[in-house]
């Protein structure tokens, strides 16, 4: 059997080698990031349909713009087209001028099936930092809690934004 012996001057890394090994993981850090510019991020939502006619925040653009390219709503196996006052749904930003993901036809009661999903892909709309994306509901309450999800997919325009 043959000894193990450390290496000549206590094994200790030279400062040379440990700035080599602080850059390597820097650089991994860089690629994991999800909230490099450009980098493909995802936020998800939920929100429960029975509540007032109101509009209700789901995102909102956090420490840098960011492009939203998709969003998708979906309904849980729940069929509320016979129950309660809700007409339609709408998911729209706070901007002044208003951009819509999803408009009222396409939100109406009667597109709200079980399992049913309405996916706005979209060529983008840039949200600015503190802006918001919200669901307005309109006619009024379920009648019962319906949870619905809401996932938006969007990229950071400048290395650090994201979706709240």
């Amino acid at each position: 059997m043959s000894a193990v012996f450390p290496p000549v001057g206590g094994g200790l890394a030279s400062s040379a080698a440990l700035s080599a090994v602080q850059t390597d993981v820097d650089s991994i850090q860089t690629v994991t990031d999800t909230k490099v510019a450009g980098r493909g991020q995802c936020s998800l939502a939920t929100i429960d349909l029975n509540q007032a006619a109101a509009s209700y925040d789901l995102f909102t653009g956090t420490a840098q713009n960011v492009v939203i390219d998709r969003l998708m709503f979906r309904m849980p196996n729940d069929d509320i087209s016979s129950n309660g006052t809700l007409t339609s749904i709408a998911i729209v930003t706070d901007d002044v001028t208003p951009q819509t993901f999803v408009g009222a036809v396409a939100g109406a009661v009667a597109n709200l099936t079980a399992e049913a999903q309405l996916v706005a892909a979209i060529d983008g709309i840039l949200l600015k930092t503190g802006k918001k994306v919200r669901l307005t509901i309109a006619g009024g309450a379920v009648g019962r809690s319906v949870v619905t999800d809401v996932v938006a997919e969007y990229r950071s325009v400048i290395d650090g934004g994201y979706l709240s």
